[in-house]
């Protein structure tokens, strides 16, 4: 009896760990993702931290990055646009586009090789693909100012951020499915 009993009790407690180890795996999050993507050739490359990020896309002029994109102060900010003064430069750090409000969430760099006359009409555009399109909540902008379009091409319902913002508010959070550059 005591080891039919055993056998019971280590049955169900076989069972209650794997319920809830799945039901742990199913409600984790994903991990965000930290991307860097040229506007010029399409290329995306994605990297576990925002330090690599920033390492890829400034050809190892800046290695000190935090590993968050959430941590994006104005000196690191400055540091980013200047780093397309340095003698070599490939690419300009454009701005960077989050999937979470207050700068959470995955983060994709935005890189091009001649920056943007911020104003002056625009620069570039891109359609927002994968996990991008209608996920966009905040932005960082650096070397342009960013114009979230609701549609592809740049159509449709537009915002225009000339400045970094936690929230891109209601109109167009998650709602972006391309952007311009200014």
């Amino acid at each position: 009896m005591f080891a039919r009993t055993s056998r019971i009790a280590i049955a169900a407690a076989t069972t209650i760990l794997a319920l809830s180890t799945a039901a742990a795996t199913a409600t984790a999050a994903p991990a965000p993702r930290n991307c860097v993507l040229d506007i010029d050739s399409g290329s995306m490359q994605c990297y576990d931290t925002f330090q690599e990020a920033v390492t890829a896309s400034t050809n190892g002029r800046i290695t000190d990055a935090p590993l968050s994109a959430k941590h994006i102060d104005e000196k690191l900010a400055d540091r980013l646009k200047g780093s397309s003064s340095t003698a070599g430069a490939e690419a300009v750090q454009l701005g960077v586009i989050y999937t979470d409000s207050n700068y959470g969430g995955s983060a994709l760099v935005l890189t091009g090789g001649s920056g943007c006359q911020s104003g002056n009409g625009r620069d570039a555009q891109i359609n927002l693909e994968g996990t991008w399109n209608n996920s966009v909540s905040s932005l960082t902008t650096l070397s342009c100012w960013l114009e979230l379009w609701d549609a592809p091409n740049t159509s449709g319902v537009h915002q225009e951020y000339q400045q970094s913002t936690s929230y891109i508010g209601d109109a167009m959070n998650d709602r972006a499915s391309s952007i311009a550059l200014l």
